[in-house]
């Protein structure tokens, strides 16, 4: 039986006391209209745009308004149409839907789990004039290319990099190769504030719009907007955070290498494959059966995992187009519902701190398991 694993957490003593010299100084510099909030969501995004080389970053309450600030930079609106990936969190999909748009639910490849290709039959609907794109569990999607396919429909790539900052393709961040990028600073982040989200441009009409829909545009244009602000105290403690960023995401990055090295291989077994010239940063470790398993034997081997201690996920989110909310729009994703029904399971590298002697005992875990079950 593996010991208790600790949650992560990294909030510590220099967190609580930019919290604290915020809370003395001001809880939120915004007006109405006014395009950018206090002293400490000022400087927040500035050193944002300098650390991940952008040319505008924009502070908001969640990743989940920074979409919702896309879209509505994107242009879309009823009788338009965006791109979305099957297999990503709700959020994706539903922010830019509040637009009035209708979602093209996109298959995933089997390998990074970034969205594979636009759904056929695109041409039935309205203009695609957004494709969602999700660097999913820590590695990037296909980003470069998804940028070249999002504009020769006459669109922009839209990433959601929620579970990826630090990640890269190439020689760029994540969340900065699209036109518009999103991160997430949600207290289950590696980087957080509890509630917060930042979204990064180099364009500057795009930039400006977000702005505007993030503190009420209409005072001073004719662009209306919503209150999506950051408060100070929140930008505070994600300035720490991102000054500690590098090495919050190597310490996760040194854990999954961790336990992966000590589960070693296991026939039947594929751990995660990091592409050519990427960076995975590991949100979660994924891990997949291969094609000759059924769903049987992974919920018996996940079982047997959770039995002596080990914190295993099954599948992931269900396709979105199952959810009551989104099915219809469903068409079929064999691929994501392959996934999350029989193949892929997950440990939640970002939520749990394990010594390496824990790791140690995962990977014995793993084998004992595979003996048992595969």
């Amino acid at each position: 039986m593996i010991g208790p694993i600790e949650s992560f957490n990294t909030i510590g003593i220099d967190e609580r006391q930019a919290a604290i010299d915020a809370i003395a100084f001001q809880l939120s510099g915004y007006l109405a209209g006014k395009e950018r909030g206090g002293r400490e969501v000022c400087a927040l995004e500035d050193v944002w745009a300098e650390t991940f080389k952008v040319k505008h970053a924009i502070a908001c309450n969640s990743a989940t308004s920074g979409l919702l600030a896309a879209a509505f930079a994107a242009g879309l609106g009823p009788g338009d149409q965006f791109v979305c990936p099957a297999m990503t969190m709700s959020a994706t999909c539903a922010a830019p839907m509040f637009t009035g748009a209708t979602p093209l639910f996109g298959d995933v490849e089997p390998d990074h789990f970034g969205l594979r290709e636009v759904p056929r039959g695109y041409r039935s609907g309205g203009p695609i004039k957004a494709s969602f794109i999700t660097n999913l569990f820590g590695h990037p999607a296909t980003l470069t290319q998804a940028r070249k396919t999002a504009e020769g429909l006459g669109g922009i790539l839209i990433e959601d990099n929620s579970q990826s900052p630090f990640a890269w393709e190439g020689e760029k961040f994540a969340g900065t190769i699209g036109h518009i990028g999103v991160f997430s600073l949600n207290v289950h982040k590696p980087l957080q504030c509890g509630e917060g989200g930042i979204v990064v441009t180099n364009d500057d009409d795009l930039a400006a719009r977000m702005r505007a829909f993030i503190n009420h545009g209409e005072h001073a244009g004719p662009a209306i907007g919503l209150n999506l602000r950051m408060p100070e105290v929140c930008a505070a403690i994600a300035m720490v955070q991102l000054r500690r960023g590098e090495e919050i995401i190597q310490g996760r990055i040194d854990q999954a290498t961790a336990i992966l090295a000590a589960i070693g291989d296991i026939p039947g077994l594929r751990l995660p494959i990091v592409r050519k010239g990427c960076r995975h940063v590991y949100y979660t470790i994924p891990f997949l059966f291969n094609d000759t398993v059924v769903e049987e034997q992974r919920a018996a081997f996940c079982a047997a995992l959770r039995s002596v201690g080990v914190p295993i996920v099954e599948g992931y989110v269900p396709p979105l187009y199952r959810m009551p909310a989104f099915a219809r729009f469903a068409r079929p994703c064999p691929v994501a519902e392959d996934l999350h029904d029989r193949r892929l399971f997950y440990f939640e590298n970002c939520a749990h701190d394990v010594t390496l002697a824990q790791a140690e005992q995962i990977g014995g875990a793993f084998r004992k398991a595979a003996e048992a079950v595969l």
